[in-house]
């Protein structure tokens, strides 16, 4: 084991992308809240980023 018990040979986290690692942060929801956060999340990280990004621009305009 390396420096403070980390096993990822001595590697800076994030080396396997180049931009680097995602930040972490906490929020709290209902369970059915939850649902959709974790569904539009799914499409942000995997699906169409550049899709999800004109919703909510289209949406933040009718409010």
């Amino acid at each position: 084991m390396g420096e403070k018990g980390v096993r990822h040979g001595g590697k800076p986290l994030g080396w396997r992308k180049p931009e680097g690692t995602r930040e972490q942060k906490q929020m709290r929801a209902y369970p059915d809240e939850w649902d959709l956060i974790q569904r539009f999340s799914k499409i942000v990280k995997y699906g169409d980023k550049d899709a999800c990004i004109k919703f909510l621009e289209e949406h933040e305009k009718t409010e």
